[in-house]
Parts: C-alpha cells; structure tokens; sequence
C-alpha cells in the first residue's frame, strides 16, 4: 500500500473520522423524531450526509413540516448532543498519536467540520488534543456550505497560510473527499461504518483509504507529511 508522502498540512473530519461519535447522531435522530411522532426514514442520515446544520435543519423541516425554525431544530441538535460529546465521545484508535507524529514532523493542522463549535471544543480540550490543531473550523465559517463546496477547506487552508496542493484532508464520506478535491487537496478515506453506503464511490476520489489511524504510524507507514 502506498504511504502518504510531501504534504505541509493536514485538515480533519471530526465525526467519523477522528471521533468516534456517528451513534451520538443515530440517537439524537431517534430522539428527535420520537418526540414529533415521526417515522424516521431508512435514508435520512444519508440525505443529510455532509451537509452543514443549516442545511440540515433546513432539509428537514422541509421534508417533515416541522413547523420550528431551522435555527431552534439545530439548537435541540446541539443541546441533546452537548454531554455525550463533552463527556463520553472518544478518539478513534491511533488518531491522537497519528495527530502528535505530524505536528512533531512539522505538518501543520486543521479542523474542518459541520459540527458548531460549542460541540467539538469542549470535546476536543477533554480528550487533551486542542493544542495540536492551529486552526479549528466549522462549516458555518464557510458561510454555511456543506462539504461538497470545498469551502470550509479551502478556507483552512488560507487560514493555514498554506497552499491547497500542500493539504491532505481526512475525511470519513463522500462528500467531504469530493469537496477536498473540489478544493484541489488530495484526500485520504477514514472508514467508518455510518459511511459505509457510499465506500466505493469516495475510494474512488481518495488518494489512500484507511480502516484505522494506527495503519499511518511509524513502524507501520514509513513515508509521512513534513514541512518542506
């Protein structure tokens, strides 16, 4: 397998990529649509995949008829997920290490996320690794376009100083590997099984696909990113 090589930044998912965390979402969807009497569809996680929270929750009232706001449905998003991620969210196996071996070779790194930021800060400052990322974004930075724009990448990469060609950017779905390369970054494909209905058609687009993160760490992938 092909080692990842010549990269000076690189720009991580959070949910399901570095975190562990798709079964916050599975649960607060389940909660959600209970609490409204609502079937939730087979197909709604996938619709809504990549997508920013604005977007979702306009997604979703539209699909539904829900009658709140799009900005009260993501406030009940984040308030039902804002302990799990603050408390009990974990890091997938390998990633902090893998984190602390690039920012030791002199990668720089970002975030690049749909989740807001009163979600992945406190999860990231309890599992000790907030330190390791000069540049923490959400979608909504980007001006609230999803994945599939590249925006949000692009944009951490100007913020980086970085050039978009020096960016490798991990993502575990589809659309966010389709908007790395949209952002003319290579892209690495973190499986996780929430994603896992549209595998084949983002492996395509990945430079590498990987299973876990302790798969890049020294002794196991010889060639890694550096400053250049």
């Amino acid at each position: 397998m092909s080692a990842l090589k010549d990269f000076r930044a690189a720009i991580f998912d959070l949910d399901g990529t570095l975190l562990d965390s798709m079964y916050v979402w599975r649960r607060v969807d389940e909660l959600f649509f209970a609490e409204r009497g609502l079937t939730l569809d087979a197909d709604y996680a996938r619709a809504i995949a990549g997508m920013s929270y604005r977007e979702s929750a306009l997604y979703t009232k539209k699909r539904y008829g829900l009658a709140e706001p799009w900005e009260e449905i993501v406030a009940i998003w984040t308030r039902m997920a804002e302990r799990e991620y603050r408390e009990n969210v974990c890091l997938k196996p390998g990633a902090e290490a893998y984190l602390r071996q690039l920012k030791a070779r002199g990668v720089r790194l970002a975030v690049a996320t749909a989740m807001p930021p009163g979600l992945f800060g406190p999860c990231l400052k309890h599992r000790g690794i907030e330190e390791l990322f000069e540049v923490t974004l959400s979608v909504e930075d980007a001006g609230g376009r999803g994945k599939l724009s590249g925006k949000v990448f692009a944009l951490a990469a100007e913020r980086l100083g970085v050039k978009s060609a020096d960016c490798v950017v991990f993502e575990d779905v589809y659309e966010g590997v389709a908007g790395a390369r949209k952002a003319g970054m290579r892209a690495v494909l973190v499986y996780d099984e929430a994603s896992a209905h549209r595998h084949g058609d983002a492996a395509k687009l990945a430079e590498r696909v990987i299973y876990s993160f302790e798969e890049l760490l020294e002794g196991n992938d010889a060639g890694q990113g550096g400053a250049s």
